[in-house]
């Protein structure tokens, strides 16, 4: 089965291209690293170079001649090829360098958790971070420590895949959540030992997966480990024949709280002058249709009232002014105003890493993905004691979803209707006891949830 695969891989390649193509001319490559598709780019030697001459590290390793030395003398020969490579500066002083596989920018963020928390654990390991998202890597890019490095996933098939293992020589593969591409995992199993964590498998996946369960198993059976989130997956997983899988719950609860600009949060505080604002976050098309016909009503209503629009992709900004336009919604965008216009009907956020920002200001959110795509982190804005709402497509997190709802910790909705119903009630001020007992919930929720983490670290590092 595994074969077959793999000369299917070949088959399709031309279209692997044309796909690739596609998404460059949309916007969703980068058409300067477009190269690490095909596993041309860095490499484990070259992020040695690019380490050492960094003058950050420079001047953190001044005077400590031994350590500098062993950079440039720590070499290791390959024995497939008999070439040598010279490690980073960390990694020749380390034991590991940890790859870990994140498709999009929810596994990003739990990324950047387990590298945040391993390395205080093993100051000495280095971390290589792939996802296939343009999104993710931006966010990675920009927050990653500089024990890390960020690279785009190749193109799954058999001569990109081997060509980037060679490349990098991983001491240890974690993927998160559900991506599973078959030839990288195989592959990638031949290298070092591979966890899957925080494993999930929504309902409709998993009965595609259980119509192939002998494929899926050659696949699963390459994880030493599968960490899943809930109780639930533990029963997909084994019906599936993996009896090495264990739940420790969801990693999404350990996630460090998203980082918040002091000064620009004082500045947006005394800007709003005390508005009730309310954030839908993480939205997208489906989203927008329920969520923008309702605005003007909404505002009418409460004065006091902002909205902020947060999209889950924010180079779709210029469709969604459009679509503003055809609502009669007057609107702004963050790289137009880096303060919103109090005037206009809503303020658009089209750049990456201002969430925690908008958060920190906002009385109720709404989380996006929720009407059809099954949902985003809606623990993200529960750090922050907002009040929080989500639709009725809570497929892909589920388990949170029900937790949250039982804790009384938030508010699920059916349609715009009962959206702006919702919103209705909360905003007044003879219900604010109620608003504050969901905000104070929410925070309770995710801080009662945060030992996760500890159970995750026992098992991941007893494969370092």
């Amino acid at each position: 089965m595994m074969l077959l695969y793999y000369a299917l891989s070949f088959i399709l390649l031309p279209i692997y291209f044309i796909i690739i193509l596609i998404r460059l001319l949309i916007g969703k490559e980068d058409i300067r690293r477009i190269q690490e598709r095909f596993a041309i780019g860095k490499s484990r030697q070259d992020y040695s170079l690019d380490f050492l001459h960094n003058e950050a590290n420079k001047e953190e390793f001044k005077g400590d001649t031994e350590r500098r030395t062993a950079a440039y003398t720590s070499v290791r020969e390959d024995s497939s090829t008999g070439s040598t490579y010279k490690l980073p500066l960390e990694a020749s002083y380390a034991r590991s360098l940890i790859w870990i596989h994140a498709a999009s920018i929810g596994e990003s963020m739990a990324a950047l958790t387990l590298i945040y928390n391993i390395s205080k654990r093993y100051p000495d390991v280095c971390f290589l971070v792939t996802s296939w998202t343009n999104s993710s890597a931006k966010i990675l890019t920009a927050k990653l420590p500089k024990i890390a490095v960020h690279q785009f996933l190749p193109i799954d098939n058999i001569i990109f895949t081997r060509k980037f293992l060679r490349n990098w020589q991983p001491n240890l593969g974690i993927f998160i959540e559900s991506e599973l591409w078959p030839c990288t995992i195989n592959e990638g199993a031949r290298q070092c030992k591979l966890l899957l964590v925080n494993a999930r498998i929504s309902d409709k996946s998993f009965k595609a997966w259980l119509k192939r369960k002998s494929f899926f198993q050659l696949i699963l059976k390459n994880f030493s480990k599968i960490i899943v989130q809930s109780e639930r997956d533990l029963q997909k997983f084994n019906e599936l024949g993996i009896s090495n899988a264990v739940n420790l719950g969801n990693i999404k609860f350990a996630n460090e709280k998203l980082p918040v600009n002091q000064e620009e949060l004082s500045k947006l505080s005394l800007h709003l002058e005390n508005r009730r604002v309310v954030v839908f976050a993480s939205t997208h098309p489906e989203d927008e249709e329920v969520i923008l016909p309702i605005i003007k009503n909404l505002k009418e209503q409460f004065l006091d009232c902002y909205i902020i629009l947060i999209p889950r992709h924010p180079e779709r900004v210029k469709s969604i002014i459009d679509n503003c336009k055809s609502h009669n919604l007057s609107a702004t965008t963050k790289s137009q105003n880096d303060l919103p216009v109090l005037s206009d009907d809503l303020y658009i956020v089209d750049r990456f890493g201002e969430m925690g920002l908008f958060f920190s200001v906002a009385t109720i959110s709404l989380i996006g993905g929720s009407f059809k795509q099954g949902g985003h982190n809606i623990l993200e804005a529960a750090y922050f004691s907002n009040c929080i709402i989500f639709g009725p497509d809570m497929s892909k997190n589920t388990d949170i979803a029900k937790g949250i709802l039982q804790n009384e910790a938030a508010i699920q909705i059916k349609n715009g209707e009962d959206l702006l119903t919702k919103l209705t009630y909360l905003l007044r001020s003879n219900n604010s006891l109620e608003l504050k007992a969901y905000r104070e919930n929410a925070l309770k929720f995710v801080e009662d949830n945060q030992k996760i983490l500890d159970e995750y670290l026992k098992v991941i590092t007893k494969f370092l």
